[in-house]
Formats: C-alpha cells, structure tokens, sequence
C-alpha cells in the first residue's frame, strides 16, 4: 500500500468516525412515489444488489440514488441526512455496494417503498458508469 493510498484510508477512517456511521446502514428509500420508481420497485426482490451514487443536482448537492443493478433502474434515493454523511466520508461522486433489505407497501395500499442495507465498499460492480443518470 502506498502512502498516498494509506493516507486517504486513515483519513476517511476518522471521517466515519466523527460522522458516526457504522455499516451496513440501514435505510428507508425517499422519493418511490415519484416517476417510474413504483415500477421498479414492483419487479425488485429482497436481497437484489444494489449502487448506490452520488449524483449532485443544483438543489440537491447531497443526492445518492438507489440503482437496483439486476433491473437496470433506480428505486429512489436516501435520506438528506445520511446522503450528507456519507458524502463527507467518501467524497463527491462515490459509488457504493448495498441491498434491497425489505419492500414494505403494495397492493391493498397504494405505494410501495423499501428499506436498503448500505456497504462501505464497492466490490460488486468494478466499473460503476453512472454517465446515463445525468441525462
């Protein structure tokens, strides 16, 4: 390991310390009312993989989406608060592993939503594009 390598670990290492996360972090997806989310959210499982990006829009600096990778489609976003945490520990544009932990909702209520379990790494896709969710 290099120094420069060594240093980025260590000083990302007290950045999750001082922002008290602790993974897997578990949480509710925001924003599945919101355009084909409810969809998607129809055809996932629990346990499907998961990516997690941050993707900063003009009034959302902080956003992180919820990508399911088996269906090709985004299922929401993650809270305000832990978005912003997890940003100040990896930094602008990370890309991290997680999975759909629990669908809760559906028929007879109107919405689903879902809980997602958030992994501090991102070994379960090496080469994360995330250029088409720009568009």
């Amino acid at each position: 390991m290099s120094w420069k390598s060594f240093w980025e670990t260590y000083k990302r290492c007290k950045r999750q310390k001082k922002s008290g996360l602790s993974f897997p972090v578990r949480d509710k997806l925001h924003g599945v009312k919101c355009g084909d989310y409810q969809g998607a959210l129809a055809q996932s499982r629990k346990g499907d993989e998961l990516q997690f990006v941050h993707v900063p829009l003009p009034d959302y600096p902080h956003n992180v989406y919820a990508y399911n990778i088996s269906l090709n489609r985004i299922l929401g976003y993650l809270e305000k608060e832990l978005a912003e945490k997890l940003v100040y520990v990896f930094g602008h544009g990370f890309c991290l592993d997680g999975e759909l932990d629990e669908i809760i909702g559906g028929p007879p209520l109107k919405y689903r939503g879902a809980y997602v379990l958030v992994h501090e790494d991102n070994v379960m896709m090496e080469n994360c594009d995330i250029t088409h969710l720009h568009e």
